[in-house]
């Protein structure tokens, strides 16, 4: 064509980079660059073969950079889960240290409180809590409540002598004696005994209808 120069064009980037780049190529070739010789339709559909491939080029870049960013959230989301759950690990093991090492003085002061709570439980059963006297009172073998003897004043206020009893969280249950009238008190007695493990020679007892 009359007036038109063939001109070769050297891009200074080995490679378009970005949108705008790859915008501004297929401007270039828009404009004539590869449309030497060609006719009118044909620089009209190698003009339109450019911007087709420039934006194809643009939007596979912008894929790959949206590709990479999400690898490298889902990386460091995963490390900063590890390192939780790595810290939360360390808690624990620091936790079950604390508790798993119970020094002397500490298990003798959980005793005396547990015997205390087992008392006052005793003394708000009777009928003169001020008057309650105790001997032998210990916790019970299986930990789960206070095997004792006991003497308290009776409403005319005289001793009743001494009787064991178990004491649990749930209930004080006094040695009767296995006549009908205190039968009930005389059975739950002994099931308290063998559940705490007060009071061995309950074991040898047989109640016969």
């Amino acid at each position: 064509m009359p007036g038109l120069r063939c001109v070769r064009f050297l891009p200074r980037e080995p490679r378009a980079r970005g949108l705008a780049l790859a915008l501004a190529l297929a401007l270039l070739a828009a404009s004539g660059l590869g449309g030497c010789g060609k006719s009118a339709d044909e620089q009209a559909t190698a003009r339109r073969l450019s911007m087709e491939k420039a934006l194809a080029a643009s939007r596979a870049e912008e894929r790959e950079k949206d590709r990479r960013m999400r690898d490298a959230a889902a990386a460091e989301a995963s490390e900063r889960i590890a390192s939780d759950a790595a810290e939360h690990d360390r808690d624990l093991a620091q936790i079950a240290l604390a508790t798993a090492v119970v020094t002397p003085q500490q298990r003798e002061a959980e005793r005396a409180e547990a015997l205390r709570k087992y008392t006052d439980k005793l003394r708000q059963s009777v009928n003169d809590p001020a008057s309650v006297q105790m001997r032998s009172a210990e916790l019970s073998p299986k930990l789960n409540g206070m095997c004792t003897e006991f003497n308290s004043k009776t409403k005319a206020g005289v001793y009743a002598g001494f009787k064991r009893a178990v004491v649990t969280d749930l209930q004080v249950s006094v040695e009767e004696s296995p006549t009908k009238e205190l039968m009930t008190q005389f059975l739950v007695f002994q099931i308290a005994a063998r559940d705490t493990g007060c009071f061995p020679d309950v074991k040898n007892v047989h109640v016969v209808q």
